[in-house]
């Protein structure tokens, strides 16, 4: 297996394969018209290769990435030669950028890696310090299904496909595992890459509605809005989303 940070097995993280995996843009619009509303800087927190970054920068907007891993910065250079975009290696509990934005985003259910209280303390203070005054911070993370998961408990199921660049196949299965005690769904991501079997660990901390609002507010947020799906539909029971725009309180 290989070795993993927080819980998140590093082939997750090869640049190339992730951008395989994850060419969906259903986000997009959502973060470009909060990144353009912001009328100043941006920092997209977790940014990966810049799926969001670039085309948000495309769109006119002075965004700077921040991730933690090495790999995915690379992969989001790589992608923006000529574009003069910040790519910064950081972690969201810690970062110090000596700078204030107008809008902090985190995408892609990225803060579900914040896995014990400290984590998201840390997290919520950090992002605190980094908002300008009337600025906004906006994520996006799953509504837990527990009938899902029990659903699906110690079972593989296909979770994608893809060809490489150089013409290998790869097919992605998963195995999930929710793990009561610390509220973390812990999944096996089994890669078959061309016949040969690898497998990473995903585990991704579930926050479950009310508890996730009261961590905002204990922490000197308050919420703005809070959608159910990126069409801005309100948030119900059967939501698959929990999008959230806060400002400090």
């Amino acid at each position: 297996m290989s070795k993993s940070y927080l819980g998140v097995g590093e082939l997750i993280y090869n640049n190339r394969l992730y951008d395989k995996i994850n060419s969906f843009d259903s986000d997009f619009s959502f973060y470009t018209e909060l990144s353009k509303e912001a009328g100043g800087a941006v920092l997209e927190l977790c940014c990966g290769t810049g799926r969001l970054t670039i085309p948000i920068h495309n769109a006119g907007v002075d965004i700077t990435g921040l991730d933690y891993t090495e790999s995915m910065l690379e992969g989001a250079r790589e992608k923006s030669k000529g574009l003069n975009i910040p790519f910064v290696q950081g972690d969201i509990r810690s970062f110090n950028l000596n700078k204030k934005f107008n809008l902090i985003f985190i995408p892609f259910n990225s803060f579900q890696h914040m896995y014990t209280l400290s984590d998201v303390e840390q997290a919520f203070e950090c992002i605190q310090k980094h908002l300008a005054q009337g600025g906004l911070f906006a994520f996006d993370i799953f509504n837990p299904s527990i009938d899902l998961m029990v659903h699906w408990k110690g079972k593989r199921k296909d979770v994608n496909h893809c060809i490489l660049e150089d013409g290998r196949s790869v097919l992605i299965q998963e195995i999930m595992n929710y793990d009561e005690q610390t509220q973390c769904n812990r999944t096996k991501w089994l890669f078959n890459i061309d016949g040969v079997e690898e497998i990473a660990q995903l585990d991704m901390r579930c926050f479950y509605p009310i508890e996730i609002e009261a961590y905002l507010k204990y922490n000197g947020f308050e919420i703005v809005e809070k959608y159910g799906d990126f069409d801005k539909s309100p948030f119900v029971s059967k939501s698959m989303k929990q999008i959230f725009v806060c400002r400090v309180r």
